[in-house]
């Protein structure tokens, strides 16, 4: 049982995810999807699905958050333009079936009761804190910044939710654009 199994399971369970929601996605599903061998699964994770749904939204938010710090954009508009463009990609390649894994385990997911909501609250936080944080160094006042990061990072996943009841990418293309109409004059110029 290598370590490969593992990434292609948590990969698998990421991708299974995002198109069915947790409560959908069993754990032979994953082991379908990613041909690892059956006894690996409580292997690798020992606590079962919600720690293969954890590592999948941990594996999810790193690749975010790498995407987002790739390429900084010196103007808020092309921070707001990175961070759309990799959901609106998400969409397209899915045709418009595939969603957030993060946002379908929040809404699988028992909302008082502590473990996966917990790690769910701190990817969201992670990813409007980086976007304030570049937001802020693109010359937005703090304030701004976080309130900007925060709807951005709502409309987009609301935007995922109605991609996939629509099945394209309309919905995502009215909430970016209403997003950009956030930003002060002359902070939506493109860099």
């Amino acid at each position: 049982m290598t370590k490969d199994s593992r990434a292609s399971m948590v990969r698998s369970a990421a991708s299974l995810i995002r198109t069915r929601g947790v409560s959908a996605t069993s754990l032979s599903d994953v082991l379908a999807d990613s041909g690892a061998p059956r006894g690996s699964i409580y292997h690798h994770f020992p606590k079962g699905k919600e720690q293969l749904a954890a590592d999948a939204i941990l594996w999810t938010s790193e690749r975010v958050l790498a995407h987002q710090r790739a390429n900084p954009a010196t103007t808020a508009s092309g921070v707001l333009e990175r961070f759309i463009g990799m959901w609106r990609q998400t969409v397209i390649v899915s045709g418009g079936k595939a969603g957030c894994v993060v946002a379908g385990v929040a809404i699988d997911t028992v909302a008082g009761e502590p473990g996966l909501i917990d790690v769910v609250r701190a990817t969201f936080r992670s990813w409007a804190d980086l976007l304030a944080e570049q937001l802020q160094a693109a010359g937005l006042p703090a304030d701004r910044a976080s309130a900007i990061a925060t709807a951005t990072l709502a409309g987009m996943e609301g935007a995922l939710i109605l991609c996939r009841a629509e099945g394209n990418s309309g919905p995502l293309e009215t909430v970016a654009a209403e997003l950009m109409r956030l930003l002060p004059p002359g902070a939506a110029a493109t860099a």
